[in-house]
């Protein structure tokens, strides 16, 4: 039957406005809704209209952030196709605060960077004669993107999954920056020269690291500069690499486009050259066909890497699991079990729709934290790896346990803090450490500081026996840890047990708060700061006195006569 050209039109029309979005193609009332969001938003700016489009329809990362990039393009492409209209200043592209892929510099005047942090205002980095490359610190994350923006002629971009940055400095002086991602989730020419089939490329793909960004600084005309950087930095970067995510990069992999360089700082330094790429990339959960094709170069770290990344069985040590705690020994329910204090939680969802009970999302959650899981991604994926009898134990009665969306909007709603205390209340009951010795020690949170605001630090209290972690306070912006030890101990029952903190915690008031509020015993530390207290204790000459008998006795005397003591 042929078709009239009315219905023909009808349907290429049809065909025209079907749009993907991240794999998946948005219906007319996605399209409606995206409509109003930006007729709403006069006058916001397209970070602002970004943000409400990914709150309307809930688009965010594993970690919590929008997902603005991705709808930048999704706006410019409805823009083309001339389904919205957003003004010509919205549809300019700027680089996002933390990275994000920027127009190329070849278009755009490189701005000026700002200046790089002497090795004397850097704490911790002593300055060294010679060729040195390390990871930066927080300090000089802002100028190492900048730099890279400036200079670098795909920009900062954003390093994606586990990441390190490094800097290379000659004499004092920054010549060089280089950046460390996560492997290429599909590249033929890799996976072939290991021999990789999928299911083995997905258990060791992270042995691999992908330098993402090689930068030589201008102004600089030094011979062999950049294979040296280049050997220094593979020297270390397993080690590092450990000492950061616990485990280590046994392969290393990079991409040169072949129409702007040939790749001769990585041939210099023994990299092995694979092939080409077939010129797609990804763009969400698609791959777009974009016909710039890149020279594939590989580096072993260490000896026989290859032949470890192709074997099919997997090393127990090197294979990062959830095995920090044994959930099935846990009481759950009765009397003080975890599902009796999650219950207590104030349900905020509104009755219509909800599939899973607020306890039974947060009893997951917990579980999953206790076992390891550090963000919603990893909770849900734990939740799938668990037998069905233990998610019936946690009050999951549907075939599929909760989505990730699901524990983000209810973690992000039920109030964390008061969380966090109930479940450390719960596990320091049935701790087999309660009673025993609890340490007090603050920390820094690695990576917050950003260099435009502080650091976040915490004052932690856990076991001694476990490492759990009972209870967790932050500590304010203008003071320390010395006033924030009592709201961090009031809700734990410290009755018979021991306390231990370093020498900023010997303070009286603090002794009598443990002691007489607390009814539990302390052990501090003292130093020379402290030197009346010092000298009173060296006065007491404890070294001569034995220790105490398991049953409130003296030790045994040592071998040998005792003088008479005229008794």
């Amino acid at each position: 039957m042929e078709i009239s050209p009315r219905r023909e039109g009808k349907k290429e029309r049809k065909k025209e406005r079907r749009v993907l979005y991240r794999g998946k193609p948005l219906e007319g009332g996605d399209l409606h809704r995206i409509r109003r969001i930006v007729r709403r938003a006069k006058g916001q700016s397209v970070g602002a209209i970004c943000e409400a489009i990914c709150s309307s329809f809930g688009w965010y990362r594993a970690n919590g952030a929008p997902r603005e990039r991705s709808v930048r393009g999704l706006l410019r492409r409805l823009q083309e196709q001339g389904m919205i209209d957003l003004p010509s200043e919205c549809l300019k592209r700027r680089a996002p605060a933390r990275g994000g892929r920027a127009e190329s510099t070849k278009d755009r005047e490189p701005a000026s960077p700002r200046r790089w942090p002497q090795q004397s205002e850097v704490p911790g980095v002593a300055a060294e004669r010679g060729l040195v490359v390390r990871p930066i610190v927080a300090q000089e994350r802002p100028a190492w993107r900048e730099h890279m923006e400036s200079y670098h002629y795909l920009g900062c971009g954003q390093l994606v999954g586990e990441s390190i940055c490094y800097v290379a400095l000659l004499s004092g002086q920054v010549v060089g920056l280089l950046g460390w991602a996560a492997a290429a989730l599909k590249c033929r020419a890799r996976d072939r020269h290991i021999g990789w089939d999928e299911a083995t490329k997905a258990v060791k793909l992270h042995f691999v690291a992908n330098n993402t960004r090689f930068l030589l600084l201008p102004g600089l005309s030094q011979k062999n500069l950049a294979s040296r950087i280049l050997a220094a930095n593979l020297r270390r970067l397993s080690a590092d690499w450990e000492k950061r995510y616990d485990h280590r990069v046994l392969l290393a992999e990079t991409f040169v486009d072949a129409n702007r360089f040939r790749g001769t700082c990585y041939r210099a330094s023994n990299w092995v050259l694979l092939g080409e790429t077939r010129g797609w990339a990804r763009s969400g959960k698609t791959y777009r066909y974009h016909g710039d094709k890149k020279l594939v170069f590989v580096y072993p770290l260490q000896r026989h890497a290859v032949q470890f990344l192709r074997r099919a069985q997997d090393e127990q040590r090197e294979v990062r699991r959830f095995q920090m705690l044994d959930v099935e020994r846990l009481p759950l329910r009765g009397n003080g079990g975890l599902i009796e204090i999650l219950e207590s939680m104030e349900e905020f969802r509104k009755p219509r729709g909800v599939r899973f009970s607020l306890w039974s999302v947060l009893a997951i959650a917990a579980c999953a934290t206790l076992c390891g899981a550090k963000n919603f991604a990893a909770i849900a994926q734990w939740a799938k790896e668990i037998p069905r009898e233990t998610l019936l134990r946690l009050g999951c009665r549907r075939k599929k346990p909760p989505s990730e969306k699901t524990y983000r909007r209810i973690l992000n709603g039920c109030g964390i803090q008061r969380l966090e205390e109930k479940v450390g209340q719960w596990f320091a009951q049935h701790s087999a450490s309660k009673g025993q010795g609890i340490a007090v020690d603050g920390k820094v949170v690695r990576g917050s500081d950003d260099g435009d605001s502080p650091a976040i630090q915490l004052l932690s209290a856990f076991s001694h026996e476990e490492g759990t972690v009972l209870a967790q306070q932050r500590i304010g912006k203008k003071t320390n840890e010395i006033p924030s030890i009592k709201p961090l101990l009031e809700n734990l029952d410290l009755k018979n047990a021991v306390v231990t903190a370093d020498a900023m915690h010997t303070q009286r008031e603090t002794a009598r708060h443990i002691v007489e509020t607390k009814e539990a015993d302390y052990l501090f530390t003292v130093k020379d700061n402290q030197r009346t207290l010092r000298a009173d204790i060296e006065l007491l000459n404890l070294e001569a006195s034995p220790p105490s008998g398991e049953h409130g006795e003296q030790g045994a005397r040592p071998g040998g006569e005792s003088p008479d003591l005229g008794e």
